[in-house]
């Protein structure tokens, strides 16, 4: 009869253990980047990691607007419609990071950056298209 060592059923026990916290671990979704445009290539970069349901904005262009990214949350409207803007006023090269939501599970979050002037509502520059995940 073959005698196995402590050392292998340790490692068998070791490797279960992992294999179910990995299996359990939730799963993220995280958006691509959606870049603004205008003046500079990009004045605006925005993303989603569904980790936390965090937004983050980056303001990429010293070009006197502020970073701006519309926010989309199932169910998705029609054409231009959002549900809510984010805004980052504190200048180029600066990220707001915006974690104060917390979206249900298995949601679709779509966004797209621009620019625009949060006090006035003008805005523009947006991304041609949405850029989506599913938290």
């Amino acid at each position: 009869m073959a005698r196995i060592s402590r050392v292998k059923i340790m490692g068998a026990v070791a490797a279960a253990v992992v294999g179910v916290a990995v299996a359990s671990t939730p799963a993220t979704a995280d958006t691509g980047h959606s870049y603004g445009y205008g003046s500079c290539t990009h004045t605006s970069d925005g993303w989603f990691i569904s980790n936390g349901d965090t937004l983050y904005l980056k303001d990429t262009c010293a070009d006197g607007f502020s970073a701006a990214l519309k926010v989309d949350v199932a169910p998705i409207k029609t054409g231009e419609g959002y549900d809510f803007m984010v805004w980052n006023s504190n200048g180029n090269g600066t990220t707001k990071k915006e974690d104060s939501h917390n979206f249900p599970e298995g949601v679709k979050i779509c966004i797209k950056a621009g620019i625009g002037h949060p006090s006035t509502g003008e805005i523009g520059g947006f991304a041609s298209s949405w850029v989506c995940a599913t938290t």
